[in-house]
């Protein structure tokens, strides 16, 4: 009878492991602006993104607000649809600077800083057996810098991998 608990016990432990909630994200995103991810998980569904990507020849710190919606299910993990909102900071070299239709050429590469909001549109595929989980993300922004007064950019397709802890 006591081997019956003991066995029981460890059925009942091994399933928590499996489903347990994973706080904190940190991985590697390619794309327009790759770089170094991390995403702490403060509920199911809400989470907070902080990026330190490489773009123009500068860096960008991005920090993103994003809600997950659960897509599916399978054996081997599920899918979540995300989404959300965020400002970046940074700066850039450039040996231009364009306004309208028309650019300047300085002849030298110049310290550009550069402010700007972003949003994030994402599936995400968390494995349940393994603390990983893979993305693909769209991450379009506007921006104000001296590279170019203001600046659109809807092109900023990406691609994750994240170890989950």
């Amino acid at each position: 009878m006591r081997k019956f608990y003991i066995i029981i016990f460890f059925l009942g432990l091994s399933s928590s492991v499996f489903s347990q909630f994973y706080v904190k994200e940190v991985g590697l995103r390619g794309g327009y602006t790759s770089g170094i991810t991390f995403r702490v998980n403060l509920e199911e569904d809400l989470s907070y993104e902080a990026q330190l990507g490489y773009r123009d020849q500068g860096a960008i710190f991005t920090l993103i607000r994003q809600q997950h919606r659960e897509i599916g299910m399978d054996q081997l993990g599920n899918w979540e649809f995300v989404y959300g909102f965020g400002a970046h900071a940074g700066f850039y070299f450039t040996d231009s600077y364009r306004i309208l239709f028309r650019e300047i050429y300085f002849g030298r590469d110049i310290f550009t800083p550069v402010i700007g909001m972003n949003g994030y549109v994402g599936i995400d595929y968390k494995l349940e057996e393994l603390p990983m989980s893979f993305g693909v993300s769209f991450q379009p922004f506007m921006e104000i810098s001296l590279k170019q007064v203001f600046g659109v950019n809807f092109w900023d397709f990406g691609f994750s991998v994240r170890y989950r802890f």
